[in-house]
């Protein structure tokens, strides 16, 4: 299936439950029959968080009930996920080979979000002056593709900003994985969790990619469901799932430190972070970039952090 527009996607995610399962579970068996095919084994990546846990679900209920998960163990994650993760049966726990501290200290701080601190990166290194130019400037008819000048500040900090840690803490090591196991993966993303989702939602126009070649195989069976539709889910058949997601302020999970979007909401995650797990909290403010911290960036995006008072810093220019 080729592309598709975003009322297709709209019309998609507006679609009852019950329709979304057998949705889902078709694109499984697609992707299940292609790893037999490829002789190639089967696996959910399993974070913990509610989609992933609602993804192994419907593939143990539906379709095997012997699918293994594999859970990327960053050192960035709430301890009530690792615990979660570690009383879910056939789930197999691998690392990186870095530590967040190491990976923060080497390529910089995640902020704004993964687009932007990779056109930030990319104006900051590359040699090539048409990448540059078409960070700063944006590509013909299309000017909102250029860093936004609230964010330009940031390509003169005398710390980095970088879209690095995924690669390395979670996305590096998976690869290694599925190549030592011979395996494939299914992800348990949204199109609506992003822009950059959404845009590659409708170039595929579809849950699976599939390729003579298994390195370009793409499966994420969840990709028109919604938060709600998660939560349906869950309540309908009752399905365990990490009780974070019970403490008030918890909406999301991932990396406790994560700077993408931080600057919506007032600082909120670093406020439950904080309050949940204080000795955590003051850990990841103190990651360092070129001899900087973390709390110092993020005081200067403006973001409001529990333990500080505001507008430490004039605007920024």
């Amino acid at each position: 299936m080729g592309k598709i527009t975003l009322s297709d996607l709209r019309t998609r995610q507006a679609w009852p439950l019950n329709q979304k399962i057998d949705h889902t579970c078709y694109a499984v068996e697609a992707f299940v029959a292609y790893c037999k095919e490829h002789g190639r084994t089967p696996y959910v990546s399993f974070s913990g968080g509610l989609n992933s846990t609602v993804l192994l679900e419907i593939v143990r209920r539906f379709v095997d009930p012997n699918m293994p998960g594999v859970f990327c163990a960053t050192g960035n994650e709430y301890p009530e996920i690792v615990r979660f993760v570690r009383h879910t049966e056939n789930v197999t726990i691998i690392r990186p080979t870095m530590t967040p501290r190491e990976v923060v200290a080497r390529y910089g701080f995640p902020l704004v979000s993964k687009e932007q601190a990779q056109n930030i990166y990319e104006v900051r290194h590359v040699k090539g002056e048409k990448t540059r130019r078409r960070r700063l400037e944006g590509v013909a008819n299309c000017r909102s593709s250029a860093i936004p000048k609230k964010w330009r500040y940031l390509i003169r900090e005398p710390y980095e900003v970088s879209h690095k840690c995924c690669e390395h803490l979670k996305k590096g090591p998976m690869r290694k994985f599925y190549r030592d196991s011979n395996a494939l993966v299914m992800l348990g993303t949204m199109a609506g969790e992003s822009n950059l989702r959404t845009g590659q939602y409708l170039t595929r126009g579809t849950c699976n990619t599939f390729s003579d070649d298994p390195r370009k195989v793409y499966s994420a069976p969840l990709s028109i469901w919604t938060d709600t539709d998660c939560w349906d889910y869950i309540h309908r058949f009752n399905v365990p799932y990490c009780p974070i997601y019970d403490m008030p302020g918890i909406t999301r999970t991932g990396c406790v430190f994560c700077g993408f979007g931080a600057h919506y909401g007032g600082g909120s995650r670093f406020r439950v972070l904080n309050n949940l797990h204080p000795k955590l909290y003051k850990m990841v403010m103190n990651y360092t970039n070129n001899g900087y911290t973390l709390r110092y960036a993020l005081l200067r995006m403006g973001v409001q952090l529990p333990d500080e008072q505001p507008e430490l810093f004039g605007n920024i220019g």
